[in-house]
């Protein structure tokens, strides 16, 4: 699959409309966050985030921009229109509070404004704003308690103001006056955002993004070339005068762009994004052995700037669907990156939970399930089976009881386009990198697959030149295999992991069957094999 395709043109509006990926605010501002409280002692902080193909990755690179990113030395607001379940939620609980406020002003003066803004809080909800954060207060309680968090905070910065303010005033009547001001006009949304920046530390920045899917080569020359006409892209974006030097080496070059970025943003770093990085690997394995030692550690000199530029950059987020070794014996590259791939909290990050696609599907699950004669919840099993079964977490009891299964966002938006046909479509996307490995590896990969005991595999990064259990790591973090059991075992001394991993779905069962030459392309036209309970609650009107 493509970027361009129909499936990912859908994904984007369903993601970029605020129809499910507004649910997803908090856990962004979180990211966001972290990388912004790392101490990298004396380097950028380095962070990697690795998910399989139609997950979305690139979205929220893009996400991530638009929310941080500064176009002058001056401009320090968060872009509002990218938060705007967090909006939503504050925009109505300030309505209420004004209108509260204007009609207790004028019935009892005498009542203290406090009192006021606590009875703002329990309005009946027969009205159409209370019931809408009614509502939206509930859904958040089942997510997160976050938002119950920044709330507390925009109020206790409130009411740190108030205080300040009545000090100076010995009439009840003033402090009453008071109070009912700050309530009213002091919890406007630039203000709230604001305090919801301070709670999450997250700050605009100037951004530079480097996206690094369509590089293309067919040798060392061509392959230093790409990475050049992908940096003089950002001079342009940037509006940076510059010319490349023939001579000039793609980490000299890089350097320079830094330097530049530096020079026009002199009083803060630059926050850095690189998608896709995995393709300059991919691209170079197709070269012979030497060529490909001499492309990646040209790639690597030039990501190794990175790590000398603590004086220009504050973090830089890496992300892609392998998880290439960032550092070799020829180059020092990215020694220490922070992987946050299978950290718990971002576990739903991407892609979508089975509550996300009942509600946003709810129409078009209700008409499929009408047809096929069943009720719209074995519709869904139907699409777990198919679709889901991503784990990006340990599902661990004691732990990470909660660790959400995932499904696949694209394969689910092609479905849904394509009158809910159950269909192998993650087998159109092109997995040349994986067949070479398969072809070099032995075919028998049941020491992989349903065998408890293993280790975790999907945390190891690969070589261009996969070999041996690396295999299972490529496997893994492409999503032909997803963690469903871990044992967790305790000693005086240390603690073990250890893990058993299946297929997490019949669509990626299917399309390893065809990257393997198990299946033909005609078996990809063929519903998958699901398994539908006999017992059926379906009642016909």
């Amino acid at each position: 699959m493509n970027s361009n395709s129909q499936v990912y043109s859908t994904l984007s509006d369903l993601v970029l409309s605020d129809q499910v990926y507004r649910d997803k605010a908090d856990m962004l501002f979180k990211l966001i966050s972290i990388m912004e409280d790392h101490d990298g002692l004396g380097s950028p902080g380095i962070f990697m985030m690795i998910r399989p193909r139609g997950f979305g990755l690139s979205l929220i690179s893009q996400s991530i921009q638009n929310l941080v990113k500064i176009e002058n030395d001056n401009d320090d607001s968060l872009n509002i229109n990218t938060t705007p379940k967090i909006i939503t939620t504050y925009q109505s609980k300030q309505n209420i509070i004004n209108n509260q406020i204007q009609s207790s002003l004028s019935s009892k003066e005498s009542e203290p404004a406090v009192q006021k803004a606590e009875a703002a809080e329990k309005v009946s909800p027969d009205t159409e704003e209370s019931a809408d954060t009614t509502d939206a207060d509930s859904k958040n309680k089942e997510d997160t308690s976050i938002l119950e968090d920044i709330k507390n905070y925009i109020e206790d910065l409130v009411s740190d103001k108030k205080k300040e303010e009545s000090d100076d005033f010995s009439d009840q009547k003033s402090i009453d006056e008071i109070n009912a001001n700050a309530s009213a006009q002091e919890l406007m949304v630039t203000d709230e955002i604001d305090a919801i920046k301070t709670f999450y530390n997250v700050k605009k920045r100037p951004v530079l993004s480097l996206d690094f899917k369509h590089l293309r080569a067919k040798n060392p020359k061509e392959f230093t070339e790409g990475l050049l006409d992908i940096l003089q892209e950002q001079f342009w974006i940037n509006h940076i005068e510059s010319h490349i030097d023939p001579y000039q080496t793609p980490k000299a070059y890089f350097d320079k762009l830094l330097n530049e970025l530096n020079k026009k943003y002199p009083s803060i770093k630059i926050s850095i994004l690189i998608d896709n990085y995995d393709v300059p690997f991919m691209v170079a394995s197709e070269f012979n052995h030497e060529q490909c030692e001499e492309s990646v550690c040209a790639y690597l000199d030039m990501l190794n700037v990175i790590k000398y530029s603590n004086r220009t950059v504050k973090w830089c987020l890496i992300s892609g669907h392998i998880n290439f070794s960032l550092a070799s014996e020829t180059s020092e590259g990215l020694p220490l990156v922070y992987d946050l791939s299978s950290e718990p909290m971002f576990a739903a990050l991407f892609g979508f939970t089975r509550d996300d696609i009942k509600e946003v599907y709810q129409n078009e699950i209700t008409r499929f399930s009408e047809n096929l004669k069943i009720t719209p919840e074995k519709y869904l099993d139907m699409l777990e089976q198919c679709y889901g079964g991503f784990l990006f977490a340990d599902n661990d009891e004691m732990y990470n009881p909660n660790c959400p299964k995932m499904f696949c966002p694209a394969c689910i938006a092609h479905c849904m386009m394509n009158n809910g046909k159950l269909l192998p479509y993650s087998a159109s996307g092109k997995y040349d990198f994986v067949k070479n490995a398969l072809k070099n590896n032995p075919k028998n990969l049941s020491w992989l697959f349903g065998k408890d005991g293993q280790d975790p595999l999907f945390s190891d990064s690969v070589e261009t030149d996969v070999k041996g259990k690396q295999l299972g790591s490529l496997l893994i973090q492409l999503g032909f295999a997803t963690r469903t059991k871990v044992i967790i075992n305790h000693s005086d001394a240390y603690v073990t992991w250890r893990y058993r991993f299946e297929f997490p779905n019949l669509d990626m069962k299917k399309t390893f069957a065809y990257i393997s030459g198990e299946v033909t392309e005609q078996d990809l036209i063929k519903p998958l094999d699901v398994v539908i309970d006999s017992t059926s609650d379906y009642e016909e009107e």
